[in-house]
């Protein structure tokens, strides 16, 4: 009986020990959480996002980015978790990928960027058109520059610049800048081989007028198609109206309608050849419209970039006046995803 009461003591007291650590996670110090009456380290995550800095959630918990998994059969390198990594195998157009496992191919790529992931593209136009006969003083050939941004908000929406476009040469009579347009899209269908996302887009526009220059600011719902036919080929469209209610008695088609069609054939690992067709109409005077003709290269170095160029025949059977015909251009550009 003696021996039995200073152990039954000590054994209390190592309970009242284990027990004190904590009762709920406010009891616990330097992040860590209260699991069965202990202060454990934080390492319980669902996302990416449920983990500081650069770290991404590796089977529920928070680990530093860089396996060393098999390159994929996109090509590159894994720069991402394995849980990252199995996740990107074959998942088609559905939206599984981060920045890190960002698709090689763009017939792979989804129609919204990766959460937290920003994409921005920079591209130089040039207005190579014949001359067109009977002008005076000659017909100027526009240098533009064009700047592209958007970033990933969440799993199935992105937002930012829609467009930002400047002229750099053969100005007149409009001036240097062009319009500014931002908007954002939601992805209603995001599964293995088809994309669509409603989008919605303020932009504001300088145009040319008898007495100057005007600002007309439009709004434009529209949608992004994508429809992945093979790991060789995606259908992409886009389209939609633009409404113009500030300024729209400057505009000279204060309400358009357009629709974009283009193939896109994946010829190898990081490089693609898109032809494509387009048609915009004038809602007011349905007698004009403009459907363009032109084709895009483009080649994927490496997953965080692209560079690429186009041609198009701005008009093949443009109906908008007399003698505007021959128009064609030539892009350059470069895009970057961090």
């Amino acid at each position: 009986m003696t021996l039995r009461i200073p152990v039954l003591l000590l054994l209390a007291l190592a309970a009242v020990e284990a027990r004190a650590d904590c009762d709920r996670d406010a009891d616990c110090k330097g992040g860590k959480v209260c699991v069965a009456n202990k202060c454990v380290e934080r390492k319980y995550c669902v996302r990416d996002k449920d983990c500081p800095g650069d770290q991404v959630c590796d089977r529920n918990a928070c680990t530093s980015p860089g396996g060393t998994a098999p390159a994929p059969a996109t090509g590159g390198t894994w720069r991402g978790s394995s849980r990252e990594q199995l996740a990107s195998q074959n998942a088609g157009m559905a939206l599984l990928y981060t920045k890190n496992t960002w698709p090689m191919n763009i017939v792979d790529r989804p129609l919204v960027v990766a959460p937290g992931m920003t994409e921005a593209q920079l591209a130089i136009n040039k207005d190579i058109s014949a001359d067109l006969t009977g002008g005076a003083g000659g017909q100027l050939h526009p240098l533009e520059a064009g700047i592209y941004a958007r970033f990933g908000v969440s799993d199935r929406i992105h937002a930012g610049l829609d467009a930002l476009t400047l002229c750099i040469t053969d100005c007149d009579p409009v001036g240097a800048f062009r319009t500014l347009s931002l908007g954002a899209g939601y992805a209603v269908i995001a599964d293995h081989d088809m994309n669509l996302v409603p989008a919605l887009t303020m932009s504001f526009n300088n145009v040319g007028t008898a007495s100057g220059n005007s600002l007309v600011v439009a709004l434009s719902p529209g949608f992004l198609f994508g429809w992945r036919l093979s790991s060789a080929m995606q259908l992409f469209g886009s389209g939609g109206f633009l409404f113009s209610f500030i300024g729209r008695d400057n505009a000279a088609n204060p309400d358009l309608f357009a629709l974009h069609v283009e193939p896109r054939l994946q010829l190898a690992t990081g490089f693609s050849i898109a032809p494509y067709i387009g048609y915009t109409l004038s809602i007011q005077h349905t007698d004009f419209y403009l459907v363009p003709l032109g084709v895009i290269v483009l080649f994927t170095p490496a997953r965080e970039f692209d560079v690429g160029a186009s041609f198009e025949l701005n008009d093949i059977a443009a109906k908008v006046a007399p003698g505007a015909t021959d128009l064609r251009s030539f892009t350059l550009f470069g895009t970057i995803r961090i």
